[in-house]
């Protein structure tokens, strides 16, 4: 699943980590519910009445559908419905808006494409907040609407809900890249985004590869952020690494100079970094009034936010400053997800964060398939059937239901999702180091790909 700058693969503040914060406005459609249906049939059960607070979203009618599904038929009968848990208001509402585009763009390829065994799919949505007083009746509403499947909640809100999924049978597709879930044991909880720690061994890989033997970490106090700095320092110091200094700051404090000063005193070769912007604005502003500006700074996926960036000041960013960013999609089922992407929204940029969703739909829907049902007890156990090899690429919903259809085992190499779930129902992607040019543009350093995280 791809996954960009931070909720860390985009966003968590570092967990999620998106460069840009973005406000869009949702659009609330009507309502729908969704079917229940028994092993081995595609029958489908009179559809629920309820509706979620949020209201339920409609598939979102494009002008310019991509052609690979021009010529199915339409779905018709009684919805599957998806319930999504995002936090649509708040300090994170950003974070919602992305995933919710996913949704929209991934249940238009669904839809465009025959729905799931000829039953459209739509969505019924609740909103969390990223409050985790929230989540749960959010999530108790969403029950209501008989899912077959959940998008989310954020790793924000996850821990208030997490062990409902198994006793309640419902799939879940989880937003999360904290360390917690790394060796998580859910039937029915998979994790769409990469695990923090491939981050923090990325880190380590590059520190490691470009001769850095002697560094310092820096990081925040909070929880996001040391949940990085553990595995990094085991990454590191397993590879050969020495960790000088390990200063845990509190966050937004006026000054850092005693703290920096300690650091440098052991005279580090590079810096691990992880902080918020007003945090970061201090620190490096301390660092360059103490003249130690001027080793490289080796930050999470917040050094790929141009906010940070400007607030070192561009002169220092473009020399010493680097990100993590998730290494860039490409090939075929990133190609037609992005005319998907165009047709529902009209721009070629898609929003970090949506395409996990939209992988997530689309694993689902082929799982269903594979099944025979839209019972999640049944075809929960597709899931790492139609996404993992061995079997035959597809990289699109209409190619992998051919393939199904004549009987082939697939392996479906989504935009992000590629090799599938591990046995903690984990994904993996490789990292970019980037950092800013003069121009304030992005462009990558090094790649560390998935290969090199494994011996990390």
């Amino acid at each position: 699943m791809h996954r960009h700058p931070s909720i860390r693969r985009g966003t968590r503040p570092p967990w999620l980590a998106f460069v840009v914060a973005v406000s869009l406005a949702a659009a609330a459609c009507s309502s729908a519910a969704s079917p229940s249906s028994t092993t081995g049939a595609a029958s489908v059960a009179p559809a629920a009445s309820a509706t979620a607070t949020a209201g339920a979203l409609s598939t979102p009618v494009a002008s310019a559908p991509p052609s690979a599904a021009a010529s199915a038929a339409a779905p018709t009968g009684t919805p599957v419905v998806m319930a999504e848990l995002f936090p649509m208001t708040g300090k994170i509402s950003f974070v919602g808006d992305a995933l919710l585009h996913g949704g929209k763009v991934g249940m238009y390829e669904v839809n465009q494409a025959g729905g799931i065994l000829g039953h459209p799919l739509t969505a019924e949505l609740q909103d969390d907040a990223g409050d985790t007083v929230d989540a749960v009746p959010a999530w108790h509403a969403l029950t209501l609407q008989n899912p077959a499947f959940m998008l989310g909640p954020t790793v924000f809100t996850a821990g208030a809900v997490i062990k409902l999924f198994d006793p309640s049978h419902l799939v879940d597709f989880l937003v999360a890249g904290a360390t917690t879930y790394d060796t998580m044991n859910y039937q029915y909880v998979y994790r769409i985004t990469v695990s923090d720690s491939t981050l923090a061994k990325a880190m380590a890989a590059y520190a490691i590869a470009k001769g850095y033997k002697n560094a310092a970490l820096i990081f925040d106090s909070g929880a996001n952020s040391q949940t990085i700095a553990t595995p990094l320092v085991a990454s590191y110091t397993g590879h050969g690494g020495q960790v000088v200094a390990n200063a845990s700051i509190a966050p937004d404090q006026s000054s850092y100079r005693t703290e920096i000063e300690q650091v440098f005193a052991k005279h580090p070769d590079a810096i691990f970094w992880q902080s918020d912007a007003q945090t970061a604005g201090t620190l490096f502003h301390d660092m360059a009034q103490l003249g130690d500006l001027n080793v490289p700074i080796i930050g999470t996926d917040n050094g790929a936010s141009a906010t940070i960036a400007k607030g070192m000041g561009m002169s220092y960013a473009t020399k010493f400053l680097t990100g993590m960013a998730n290494t860039p999609p490409t090939g075929e089922a990133w190609t037609h997800y992005v005319a998907d992407y165009n047709a529902v929204y009209n721009t070629t940029q898609p929003l970090d964060l949506a395409s996990n969703m939209y992988d997530a739909i689309i694993i689902a829907a082929l799982a269903m398939t594979d099944a025979n049902s839209t019972d999640p007890s049944v075809w929960v156990n597709k899931i790492t059937d139609v996404a993992n090899s061995p079997g035959t690429q597809c990289f699109t919903y209409a190619s992998c239901v051919a393939l199904l259809k004549s009987g082939q085992k697939i392996s479906y190499e989504g935009v992000g999702e590629q090799g599938g779930f591990d046995q903690y129902h984990n994904v993996f992607s490789g990292w970019d180091v980037v950092q800013f040019d003069t121009s304030g543009n992005l462009h990558s350093l090094y790649t560390v790909s998935p290969n090199v995280l494994a011996g990390y």
